[in-house]
Parts: structure tokens; C-alpha cells; sequence
């Protein structure tokens, strides 16, 4: 009960920062959101800039070594689906494109290990991202 509790406090303290990094996107307070974004990442040990150089078979590896860390991955893709949102914001496509994909892989390599609740979020970034990636030209 106790693992429980502190693993929904986990989801919890994460969905609040992805709607206030939301929020912010949403407003125009782009530069803000990245610096969180930086920040949030720094947490979780990468570096964001780091995590956008690598293509998504070197995260997953990086993540994984020997055994993928679903829940430190599927906050990295979180934020890296954020990084997405921001630099779509700011229109930088590349970047955006290169954060999704990552994120993208992050989750697709976590989901099956995720508990209840994390793996209905990450299916809800996954159909995100993927509606996202059909709508942009």
C-alpha cells in the first residue's frame, strides 16, 4: 500500500509539472518552458540537449543498460514530448520532429512495463504525438 501511495504521489507531482510546462507552451512563455524542461531533465539525470543529439535507439540504450528504466523513461519521453510541444511553438520543426521520435520510442519501449496508470498516460502521448506527426506538413 505504501509503494502504492508514493508511486501515485510520483504520477501525480509529474502530471502537474507536464500541465504547468503545457500551460506555459500554451501562453507564449516558451523560453520559460524550456528552462524548465532543461530543469525537469537535469532531474531525472540527462541533459536535454544531450537527449535531442541522440537518435532514439541510443536513448533507449542510454536509458536501458542492461534493463530499460520504464519510469525514468517515460518521464524522459514526457518531457522530451514538452521539448516537442515547445519547439513547435517557436517553430522549430527539426527539433520538434527529433524530440517526438524520441519520445516516441521511449514510450512504445516502456508502456508494457508501466503500471496502470502510467501506461494510459503513455498511450495518450503516444495518440498525441502520433495525431501530431499526421497533421504537421
Amino acid at each position: 500500500m505504501e509503494k502504492r501511495d508514493y508511486l501515485l504521489r510520483q504520477i501525480e507531482a509529474l502530471g502537474r509539472i507536464l500541465s504547468r510546462l503545457r500551460e506555459l507552451i500554451v501562453g507564449g512563455a516558451t523560453a520559460q518552458a524550456d528552462s524548465q524542461i532543461r530543469e525537469e531533465m537535469r532531474n531525472v539525470g540527462l541533459d536535454l540537449a544531450m537527449a535531442n543529439a541522440l537518435d532514439s535507439s541510443t536513448l533507449l540504450m542510454l536509458l536501458g543498460s542492461p534493463v530499460l528504466d520504464a519510469r525514468r523513461a517515460f518521464t524522459v519521453a514526457s518531457l522530451l514530448h514538452m521539448d516537442a510541444l515547445r519547439a513547435r511553438a517557436d517553430g522549430d520543426e527539426t527539433r520538434a520532429a527529433r524530440s517526438a521520435a524520441n519520445a516516441l520510442a521511449l514510450l512504445q519501449a516502456a508502456k508494457p512495463m508501466l503500471d496502470g496508470e502510467r501506461a494510459e498516460i503513455a498511450a495518450r502521448i503516444i495518440e498525441e504525438i502520433r495525431s501530431s506527426a499526421a497533421t504537421t506538413p
